[in-house]
């Protein structure tokens, strides 16, 4: 039996969003699979390399991330992303996104400003 090696337990997401790698107009259309503490997994169909800047765009919320490693994972590539910044839009899935992230990374820069309400 392998051990757990993750320093912070994964929340279960599903979560459209379109990647976009800092310094490029093309972006790739992605779902997010996960948030902890500190990042994302995304299930990607293009391989970025650890290190590449990148923003995830969720309806009308940004994240700013880093990528920490993209591997192969069936037609895909399984990405992992640490979360820089957050900036957080107006919609009801910003705030289901928000309230997410809240409860997952609380100190990340960007969700403390956000006080809305779902309507």
């Amino acid at each position: 039996m392998e051990m757990e090696r993750r320093a912070h337990q994964r929340y279960q997401v599903q979560y459209e969003a379109r990647v976009t790698k800092r310094g490029q107009r093309e972006s790739s259309r992605g779902r997010v699979l996960d948030i902890s503490q500190t990042g994302m997994s995304v299930d990607l169909p293009v391989q970025l390399e650890p290190g590449d800047a990148v923003q995830l765009e969720m309806a009308d919320s940004v994240v700013t991330a880093r990528v920490a490693h993209s591997t192969p994972d069936g037609k895909g590539y399984r990405t992992g992303v640490e979360v820089i910044r957050v900036t957080l839009g107006a919609t009801d899935l910003s705030y289901l996104l928000q309230r997410t992230m809240l409860e997952v990374m609380p100190s990340t820069p960007g969700l403390e400003h956000v006080d809305s309400q779902c309507g």
